[in-house]
């Protein structure tokens, strides 16, 4: 069995985030606090947490410039003010975006140059500064990955990078912290979960433990997302989401992704679509792709969104748009107006993403094109 790999502790459950006054002072002193540009200030969670910091000896760094797809610009800038302030730990707060730019700027410390480079094939040969990610949505797990996304200006184009010197030391996985998720992201992340649970489980790097998750986050979201975006206090539904999302992402991280996310990279790019409810929208039609190589597996994921033996894909498909119905996100993009050109020039660009590799119907540009002029149907 190939390689199963996780970050050195998981900490999942009501009041975990506490869990920072051990974790921190164990790897370092002076710790950058990586989030985006306003949510933790508005819901005051950055600040319990710089409390909780500064509790446990820890000196606190702000970095709160990170954009919804961190560009590589910011990831430099991070790098060079952990720098500058003698930084010996980086701490990630957030959705995907933060915890995915604390991963990058802990690592270019460690690497040096800009993370443009990387984004674009240079070796990521060595570890850099210590990092704990703390998960405040359910749905991105990149508190568990080793996986960090980042913006290509030039380019117009979303890469994902991996290394094992990415995983997190501590990752941090509490419920209470989703509970300040209006719907519209709960069912945006929630549909990122699924997400991943289902391209994992569909990847050709698929392995009995993984599976196991993945069916198993997968059955997680189609008993409390509904729950969740309808009722943002309702706690079974949000630790059922927070256990959906940490679950697929040790799935994930150990198998790869497939065409969705192939496919939601370059237009999250160029129309700033939020990524998770992007995936989602995309996922029904890439499951019926990919339907002519793995019917069984994809008629699994059905049976496990809905706990009923359904065994025809085009079923399983169909629960999915069910479930999209239910939380209010279209699928599909039609509504975005793309043109031709656009859908070639995103087709060309979706051979870019790594995801596609795991894919398990090998991904062509007339694939690519075909599965984009299905979802931009009106339907």
């Amino acid at each position: 069995m190939p390689e199963f790999r996780l970050p050195a502790v998981i900490h999942f459950g009501w009041g975990a985030v506490e869990k920072l006054r051990d974790e921190a002072p164990r790897l370092g002193r002076r710790a950058m606090l990586v989030t985006g540009r306003s949510a933790m200030k508005r819901t005051g969670i950055a600040d319990r947490v710089s409390r909780l910091l500064s509790a446990a000896g820890v000196d606190v760094v702000p970095f709160d410039e990170v954009e919804s797809d961190p560009s590589g610009s910011t990831i430099d800038r991070g790098a060079a003010r952990a720098k500058s302030e003698n930084c010996d730990l980086v701490i990630g707060l957030g959705g995907g975006s933060p915890m995915d730019a604390a991963r990058a700027v802990a690592g270019l410390v460690g690497l040096g140059g800009s993370i443009i480079d990387y984004v674009r094939g240079k070796a990521i040969d060595r570890p850099g500064l210590p990092l704990i990610n703390v998960a405040t949505t359910a749905g991105t797990a990149s508190e568990i990955t080793m996986v960090a996304v980042v913006l290509d200006e030039e380019r117009q184009i979303k890469i994902g990078m991996r290394s094992p010197f990415w995983f997190a030391r501590a990752a941090i996985t509490d419920p209470e912290l989703t509970m300040t998720m209006p719907p519209a992201i709960t069912a945006g992340t929630g549909l990122d979960a699924l997400t991943h649970a289902a391209e994992s489980y569909l990847s050709t790097g698929a392995t009995p433990p993984s599976e196991a998750l993945a069916l198993r986050s997968i059955a997680l979201v189609g008993e409390h997302l509904r729950a969740a975006v309808a009722d943002g206090s309702n706690r079974p539904a949000r630790e059922g989401m927070a256990m959906a999302s940490m679950i697929a992402g040790m799935a994930f991280a150990n198998t790869g992704l497939g065409l969705a996310h192939g496919l939601a990279h370059p237009i999250g790019a160029r129309y700033r679509v939020p990524h998770g409810a992007c995936c989602g929208r995309l996922l029904p039609h890439v499951m019926r792709h990919n339907a002519s190589v793995v019917p069984e597996r994809v008629a699994a994921i059905g049976a496990a969104l809905t706990r009923t033996p359904i065994t025809d894909p085009q079923l399983a498909a169909a629960a999915v748009e069910s479930l999209l119905r239910d939380v209010g996100v279209p699928s599909g993009v039609a509504d975005l107006g793309i043109s031709a050109p656009e859908i070639a020039t995103l087709a060309k660009d979706t051979l870019l993403v790594g995801a596609i590799r795991t894919n398990p119907r090998k991904v062509t540009e007339e694939d690519a094109l075909k599965v984009l002029e299905t979802a931009a149907q009106p339907r």
